[in-house]
Formats: structure tokens, sequence, C-alpha cells
């Protein structure tokens, strides 16, 4: 699993990414002991199997002279490749002529990893494989190059077909894709930002039911650029040193990846600490 964030402010973007990646088996099915008998299980269980650090989570990707930030979480190949290779693949076959803003953009990553997800599973529609391959991506990025213009989306991409929340009711999907959070809402570019992967830590902090302590900072209108990195870097932080020390097998680590997205470009520092 990961955990990644984006948060816009009035400044620009602020993202930060654990690097663990997390290698799972997953068990289907078990013999009874007594008499060799196969039995299916009602759920599948996924077991850490290993792990490998500093895997690509977060990163840049340029498109003509646009630039945009990318956080992954979910599955870590697809044809044996990585997600991260998959992005920079599509980013350098950005078809000419297509008009180029951000839902463009969107919409041609989503397809890209729906060509790579049906190659895999050898199907013609994700709707008919197996629920279970899902990936989910932050796309960060700026309307008219304008910093007071921010947007942020969180998709999913996956097979099978899906239970998702919409508007207060769970309904099931009947597309493989799905716009799961933005930040542009009626032609207005809000601030604030979200979080992918392992969010439950975060929502635990931000939501917490202990009256005597203050909540944690909520108004993006007011912080800094660099106030913003330090925000995301502490909740990212957060996530694996809780699971460093909770009763369960890590599937976050550090190092941690901490970025920042302007108009102008795009910033990346490794945090070893």
């Amino acid at each position: 699993m990961s955990i990644c964030i984006a948060i816009a402010i009035p400044d620009g973007i602020a993202l930060a990414a654990d690097s663990q990646t997390t290698w799972n088996q997953t068990i289907t099915s078990v013999r009874e002991k007594d008499t060799g008998k196969e039995i299916v299980l009602e759920k599948p269980l996924s077991i850490p199997v290993s792990w490998s650090k500093m895997a690509r989570k977060l990163f840049p990707i340029s498109i003509s002279d646009k630039n945009y930030a990318v956080c992954i979480a979910g599955m870590a190949l697809i044809n044996r490749k990585t997600i991260f290779s998959i992005f920079k693949s599509l980013e350098s076959s950005f078809p000419e002529g297509l008009d180029i803003n951000f839902d463009a953009v969107a919409d041609y990553f989503c397809k890209g990893l729906e060509t790579e997800l049906k190659k895999q599973l050898v199907v013609e529609s994700l709707s008919t494989a197996p629920l279970g391959n899902v990936i989910e991506f932050i796309l960060t990025g700026f309307d008219d190059k304008d910093v007071s213009k921010p947007r942020i989306e969180t998709w999913l991409v996956f097979s099978g077909n899906m239970n998702v929340e919409d508007d207060g009711r769970v309904v099931q999907t009947v597309d493989t894709k799905y716009l799961k959070w933005k930040n542009l809402n009626n032609s207005i570019h809000d601030l604030g930002g979200c979080w992918i992967g392992r969010s439950e830590f975060i929502s635990h902090i931000l939501s917490h039911g202990n009256e005597q302590l203050p909540a944690i900072q909520g108004q993006y209108e007011l912080l800094s650029l660099s106030d913003a990195v330090d925000y995301t870097k502490f909740l990212v932080n957060f996530t694996c040193d809780f699971q460093r020390f909770a009763i369960m097998v890590p599937d976050c680590g550090k190092p941690i990846i901490s970025a920042t997205l302007t108009p102008s470009g795009y910033q990346e520092n490794i945090i070893n600490e």
C-alpha cells in the first residue's frame, strides 16, 4: 500500500508520499489437514512477503509546456511494468494535435491505464474481469498556468464492478474509471486537498474525538507553501510511524518524497528523517 497527499494552497500545490512497495501473496483457498479437501475462502487473504524502498509514487509530468505532478497507489506492477514507468511512457506519447488541458490529460492517463490492465488480464472489457485490480492516482496541475487556479483530482482505474459512494449513496459503477474527488466545483478552484492509499491513518488524526486536543490545521487559505510542505510531510510521517509501532506488518515506509508544484515547475526533496 501507499500514502500519498496533495494539497492546494494560495501559492501552489504541496505533495508528499512514502516510498515503500510491499509485495503480497494472495491466498484464495486452503486444504483441510486430515482430508486434503480444498476449501475456497469467502474472502481472499493478502499476506505481505517482501518489500522494496524508494519506489516512485510521486513524480512530475510535463506535456508541451504545462507542468503536472502525479501520486500513485494500489497495484505496483502491470504487465511487469511499474505504474511510474507506464505514466512516463504515456507522457512521451501524448498525441499531437490533442487539446492540452487538465481534463484531456486526466482522461488520457485513465485510458492508458485501462489499456495496460486489459492486456494483463487478457480481456476486451475490464467490467467483465474480476474485481481486485485497482490503480488509484492523484493528478495535480493548474488551469491556464495560473497559480490561483489549482487542479487536484483523484481517479480510480479498476476491473470488475465497484461499489462507490455518490452523494451519500452507495452505487455500483458502470465504468472502469471513477473520479473519486476533485477540487474544482462549479468553476471555482477550491483550496484543500486529498490523500490516497492508507488514508485511514490520516482520517484518524484529523477527525479525532478527544475534545481536550485542538483540531489539526484545516485553514488551507492561510498556509504558505513552506507550511503546506511541512503539513504534508507530517501526515505521511504520522502514517509511517504509526504503522511502525502498530500491531501489523507496515506497508508504508520511509524515506518520504516531498515536492511542490507551481505553474513554473516541480521541485522535489527526499526526506530521510
